[in-house]
C-alpha cells in the first residue's frame, strides 16, 4: 500500500480513536524524528504506552502495522533526520550541473507549493492578516529575514505590524510578543531545522487568544501542533538543511492577497511611493 503523507493520516485516525490511542498519536506527531528512528519498544516506553497500541494506531492509519508506519515516517522524515548523510552523499558525487540540479529542486518545492495549499486556506490566511487586530510575524534563523520582509512589506497596508525577529535574541521576542491577545494574529515560519523557541511563542500566542498563522515545509514540522492554519513551503534541498525559495514564495503570495483584498490598496501604493520618491533612482532609458 502506497502512503503519501503518514503524519496526516496519524492525524486523521487520531480525530476517532481511543484514548490510548491518541497518546501515541499525539507522541508521534510531537515527536516524528524519533517515531521514524526508534524501535517499538523504546517509543511505548517514552510515551507511557504499550507495543501493542502502537501497532494499533498504526492500523488505525492505514498500515499493517508499526514497522510499515515507520518506513514510511522515514521517507517523510528523511531531510529532517538525515541532513549530514545529504552533505555527506553530494561530496562523494562530483556531479558538475549542480547549480542545475538545485533548480530544478527549488521548482519542484514550488510545484509542491501549489499542490499542497488549497486557494481558500491562501485566501483564509490573508484574511487573518486583514482584520483589525495587531500581526505579529516571527521566525528564527534564516526564517527570521523572510519574517521580517513579510512585516516589512505588510506595513504600509495595514496598522499594527509588528516583526519580532530582532536584535536581542529570544529575550526582545518574548517581549515584543508579550501584549498579544484576542483578534491578533502570529505568523510563525519555521522549517528544518526546526527551533523551539518558535514553537513556544506559538503556543504562548494561542494560551492569549490569539490565532496563529503557521508556514511550515511539512505536516513533519512540530510547529503544525500549535497553529490554528497552516500553509506549506516545501524546503527540500541537496546539501542545505533547507530551502527558503517557497516561504519566500508564500510570503509574497499573502502579501498580494493582503494588498488586493485592501481597499485603499492603491491610495496606499501612490502614497508609499511618492514618499520614498526622492530617494530612488532609475535608469537613463526610463
Amino acid at each position: 500500500m502506497t502512503h503519501s503523507n503518514p503524519l496526516q493520516q496519524i492525524r486523521i485516525a487520531a480525530q476517532n480513536a481511543s484514548p490510548a490511542l491518541v497518546v501515541v498519536a499525539d507522541w508521534m506527531l510531537r515527536h516524528s524524528a524519533q517515531a521514524a528512528t526508534l524501535g517499538i519498544v523504546d517509543i511505548a516506553q517514552a510515551c507511557g504506552s504499550s507495543t501493542a497500541s502502537i501497532n494499533r494506531m498504526a492500523r488505525a492509519a492505514g498500515f499493517s502495522g508499526f514497522a510499515e508506519l515507520r518506513a514510511a515516517l522515514a521517507v517523510e522524515m528523511r531531510a529532517v533526520i538525515d541532513p549530514i548523510q545529504k552533505l555527506r552523499e553530494e561530496k562523494t558525487r562530483h556531479i558538475p550541473l549542480a547549480p542545475r540540479r538545485d533548480v530544478a529542486m527549488a521548482c519542484a518545492n514550488l510545484e509542491r507549493l501549489q499542490n499542497e495549499n488549497s486557494t481558500e486556506s491562501v485566501l483564509k490566511a490573508a484574511r487573518l492578516l486583514s482584520t483589525k487586530g495587531r500581526v505579529y510575524t516571527l521566525g528564527m534563523g534564516m526564517t527570521a529575514h523572510v519574517s521580517n520582509w513579510l512585516a516589512d512589506t505588510l506595513m504600509p497596508y495595514r496598522d499594527s505590524v509588528i516583526p519580532l525577529a530582532a536584535t536581542g535574541g529570544y529575550d526582545q521576542s518574548a517581549r515584543r510578543l508579550a501584549r498579544i491577545g484576542k483578534g491578533d494574529v502570529l505568523v510563525a515560519i519555521s522549517v528544518p531545522r526546526y527551533t523551539a523557541i518558535v514553537i513556544q511563542l506559538a503556543r504562548y500566542a494561542r494560551e492569549r487568544g490569539a490565532t496563529v498563522l503557521a508556514i511550515v515545509d511539512s505536516l513533519a514540522a512540530p510547529l503544525v501542533n500549535e497553529a490554528d492554519l497552516c500553509l506549506y513551503a516545501p524546503a527540500t534541498h541537496s546539501v542545505l538543511h533547507s530551502s527558503l525559495v517557497g516561504v519566500q514564495l508564500m510570503c509574497e503570495t499573502l502579501c498580494a492577497e493582503v494588498i488586493k483584498m485592501n481597499p485603499n490598496a492603491v491610495k496606499l501604493a501612490a502614497e508609499h511611493t511618492e514618499s520614498l520618491a526622492g530617494l530612488l533612482t532609475y535608469p537613463k532609458s526610463l
